[in-house]
């Protein structure tokens, strides 16, 4: 006779246990992430916010919350500027080519209409230490957290860009 095992109830999360405790009206508080209107944000990217200034972290914001799950999106250049509140294009088109040399994001003209293409933070990551701007104990760091994160680390060699995986 073959034995059946009692499913044990399931262990509330850690996070979910410690929001009970300390923020009791949490529920009415934090974005319900199953519903619409929530974007994700890489977890990666917060390796990078020392090297972006506060203005260049605002537009690629914007721009990956106007993302579509393709990463690709299309706002005018007024309404990024108006929504982010830079006065006018000549203060935005800096961030974005800052942006574009840092490797976060592509853009595209065509027919009078600019497109945007939100990078994954690894590709940024890669250019930086390809560029040697990113010190050794920062590129050990991010791929630490890659490893917690299930990713695959980041290799590269200088100036030559991605080291050949295995």
């Amino acid at each position: 006779m073959v034995e059946k095992k009692k499913a044990e109830p399931q262990k509330e999360p850690r996070d979910l246990r410690y929001r009970r405790q300390f923020f009791p009206d949490a529920e009415k508080l934090v974005f319900d992430t199953n519903r619409k209107g929530f974007v994700p944000l890489p977890i990666l990217l917060r390796k990078l916010l020392r090297h972006l200034s506060a203005a260049e972290l605002r537009v690629f914001v914007y721009l990956a919350l106007r993302a579509s799950r393709y990463g690709i999106c299309y706002p005018t250049l007024e309404e990024i500027a108006h929504e982010i509140g830079l006065n006018g294009r000549k203060n935005l088109t800096p961030h974005l080519k800052s942006l574009e040399a840092k490797r976060l994001i592509s853009t595209h003209t065509t027919g009078g209409k600019k497109f945007f293409l939100v990078h994954d933070p690894r590709v940024g990551i890669e250019h930086l230490a390809a560029d040697g701007k990113l010190r050794e104990e920062d590129l050990f760091e991010i791929n630490d957290l890659c490893e917690d994160l299930g990713q695959q680390p980041i290799s590269v060699s200088k100036k030559g860009g991605r080291s050949p995986g295995p």
